[in-house]
């Protein structure tokens, strides 16, 4: 198995001296027996790291067999219902490459080995953990037959408790494993094209979130929805751990979102979209590329009534090559870092 991103119109391959820098804590996933994520999901005091793991554990659960490429319909259905009872109803996943995916449609990437580290986790309600950590991981997109890039790249997970099953379940999964085709001036966005499983109330309550939102991100200043709790990570490898390490505001210029899916368990709700910017501008360190690109936000209701944003996954790909990376032009491969 190689790993290298292909899209459509071209391959592009990229090594970057940042993301095989080493993985600080890092734990190794085991030939655990597969009741070891059982275990863990089950536990009410769990910690994010521990659930991450459950997490990753799961998923090598899934798919073909280690060293395998490819996947049968077989498969892929028995992952499917490996996954589904951990999937929280308003469960959401969003991917660098555009991809989405609701609980009734989630087709799990089938993950052999992984290393996990940098783990940072927020707790904005006694139900709820927010998780950001960085994952290196053997990994292939059964659906669309690729193999992503084994190097290191961030994760952002929201788990949340539930009582009626009594375990964790996923709330949110944002993907940073992003197309290097993202960075190489290329096109690499697939929409999902998704229907909101809620009412209609509940779509325009999100989409109404998702407005105020980045009205108030071209106005220069989110910090009237944020939750103290909050974490944020973006393309760029660059993110936040709470409201109280955010260095500055971030600023979008001209900003439209389409394409809005909804979900939502009581008093939380994921919000997903695909946004058009001009300028991005995060924290005012890294400018970030204009045009399209995908963004998924958690909300949570607190007592008084009000949403706040718990965690913002911001895909737009970095504006200048970060160092180490080098574009390989398509049919290259044997010549590619």
């Amino acid at each position: 198995m190689f790993f290298a991103r292909i899209v459509s119109g071209g391959l592009c391959l990229a090594v970057s001296a940042l993301l095989l820098t080493g993985l600080p804590n890092v734990a190794i996933a085991a030939d655990a027996p597969a009741s070891a994520y059982e275990k863990t999901f089950s536990n009410r005091s769990a910690t994010g790291e521990e659930l991450a793991n459950a997490f990753f554990d799961l998923l090598s659960n899934t798919g073909s067999p280690s060293g395998t490429v490819g996947t049968t319909s077989e498969q892929d259905e028995a992952s499917k219902a490996l996954v589904k009872p951990y999937l929280d109803p308003a469960f959401q996943l969003q991917r660098a490459s555009g991809e989405r995916y609701t609980a009734e449609n989630y087709l799990p990437a089938d993950v052999d080995e992984f290393e996990l580290g940098d783990v940072r986790e927020t707790r904005p309600a006694t139900d709820v953990i927010v998780v950001r950590y960085s994952i290196r991981a053997d990994q292939e997109l059964p659906d669309a037959a690729l193999v992503m890039s084994k190097e290191k790249a961030p994760r952002l997970t929201v788990f949340h408790w539930s009582d009626v099953d009594s375990r964790w379940k996923i709330l949110s999964h944002a993907n940073f494993n992003t197309p290097v085709a993202a960075i190489c001036d290329q096109k690499p966005t697939v929409k999902s094209i998704l229907t909101s499983p809620v009412s209609a109330e509940d779509k325009a309550l999100g989409e109404h979130l998702l407005t105020q939102f980045f009205d108030l991100l071209m106005k220069g200043d989110t910090i009237a929805m944020l939750n103290p709790a909050i974490q944020v990570q973006t393309s760029s490898g660059r993110g936040y751990t709470t409201l109280a390490e955010r260095k500055n505001p971030s600023k979008y210029d001209d900003v439209h979102f389409d394409y809005a899916v909804v979900t939502r368990n009581k008093d939380v709700l994921v919000a997903s979209s695909y946004n058009v910017a001009g300028k991005r501008e995060f924290m005012r360190v890294d400018q970030l590329r204009s045009g399209l690109a995908p963004f998924m936000a958690t909300f949570i209701l607190n007592e008084e009534g009000t949403w706040s944003i718990i965690s913002i996954a911001s895909f737009a790909a970095p504006k200048e090559l970060p160092d180490g990376v080098t574009c390989v032009p398509s049919g290259s491969l044997e010549k590619a870092p």
